[in-house]
């Protein structure tokens, strides 16, 4: 019922907007439907091979766009997972792990939850969105994405990702208001509003973009939770390397410490297509010695003013198209003081046009008493769009 009701007001939104513009007559051109479907198969394992867990998600992905009039595009994507395996068996409360929604509305369910089996449905992008030459407004579940780099974002305040969680390609969003302007020469304002429940869970920011000596300038300040934050962000070129940083001051309101989170990347495409990527990541109260306890710190919570726990981090990030049709991958993260390290090597084939195999691998270490491999993980992933 919850999901019919949001629907109904969806669909009653849009049809408000439209009065005030010509409808598209036929129905293929102003609705269009898309989506994909995947099944992945994972292999869980410590450093050694003594006890292998073996579990299965199928996850699918249903995208609904919305074309009334010229200038407004409504948009709805409902991702829908399906969790069995080992994992699942051995957890009375698995749901209760991956049923998770932060938005101003929750608008994910369990539509099943056995000990066996867990499936999922979750709206994760509804959005109506107006806009012409000089103006754009998008109200609902949306990605704010501000961030520069490509693995670190510490301006990315409204919807921090997990470079971990590899298989969410849309990376979350938020429930917000987003008005952008748009001036000549490349330049930009905007506000992005996210409300809480409460006081202390509101975000907003504007934003302020232009580019100056073939750069990319952005900064940015607003209101985090329970903090004052300042940031400012760039991406241009070093030569024929690409070059980019981020960085944001969270100034709190109470007594707590100040946080900077900055970031620093530069990139290099040669002349065979091999796309070579490097960085460093600097969280000003993060961890900087050595960990005392024997926890994976690469899966904990992260947002803008905690991107990794860690003081210090580099990233290497490898790609090489071995063919049109089959490329390869290897992200590598390494923290020097508190001796952490992730790997994750990836190959992909694309079968045909709308298919896809792939498998990754990911392996988490840390230094203890001594440097040791804690969990790893095999994925082997089909997928097919349509």
């Amino acid at each position: 019922m919850r999901f019919a009701n949001f629907i109904l007001f969806f669909c009653f939104s849009i049809a408000m907007y439209s009065q005030e513009d010509t409808i598209v007559q036929k129905f293929s051109d102003y609705v269009k439907f898309s989506g994909y479907v995947k099944n992945m198969q994972i292999a869980s394992f410590a450093n050694n091979l003594n006890n292998i867990t073996n579990d299965n998600l199928i996850h699918n992905r249903l995208i609904f766009k919305f074309l009334p009039t010229k200038n407004i595009v409504g948009k709805i994507e409902m991702r829908n997972r399906i969790f069995f395996g080992e994992s699942v068996d051995a957890l009375p409360f698995y749901s209760k792990l991956v049923d998770i929604d932060n938005g101003f509305v929750d608008l994910s369910w369990a539509v099943v939850d056995k000990p066996s089996l867990v499936m999922l449905a979750q709206i994760d992008r509804a959005w109506v969105n107006w806009s012409n030459e000089e103006w754009e407004v998008r109200l609902g579940r949306q990605r704010i994405n501000w961030g520069t780099n490509l693995f670190w974002n510490p301006n990315d305040l409204f919807n921090a990702y997990s470079l971990v969680d590899f298989d969410y390609e849309e990376r979350p969003g938020s429930d917000a208001l987003r008005i952008q302007r748009f001036f000549e020469n490349m330049s930009s304002f905007e506000i992005a509003i996210k409300p809480g429940k409460s006081k202390k869970d509101w975000v907003g920011a504007a934003l302020f973009k232009f580019n100056k000596w073939q750069y990319d300038f952005q900064f940015l300040t607003g209101w985090w939770y329970e903090d004052i934050v300042v940031g400012t962000g760039w991406a241009g070129n070093l030569g024929n390397a690409g070059f980019k940083g981020e960085m944001s001051l969270f100034i709190p309101t109470n007594e707590e410490q100040k946080v900077l989170s900055a970031t620093l990347s530069i990139d290099y495409v040669f002349s065979n297509q091999l796309f070579l990527t490097g960085g460093i990541l600097y969280n000003s109260v993060g961890v900087d010695s050595i960990y005392q306890n024997q926890e994976n710190l690469f899966v904990s919570p992260l947002s803008a003013k905690n991107l990794l726990p860690m003081k210090y981090s580099g990233i290497v990030s490898v790609n090489y198209p071995f063919s049109p049709i089959f490329n390869g991958g290897l992200v590598v993260i390494y923290s020097p003081a508190v001796h952490t390290a992730f790997l994750m090597p990836s190959i992909n084939y694309s079968m045909a046009d709308n298919w896809e195999i792939s498998l990754f691998v990911q392996s988490f270490w840390i230094q203890v008493q001594q440097f040791d491999n804690i969990s790893n993980g095999v994925y082997l992933r089909i997928k097919a769009n349509f």
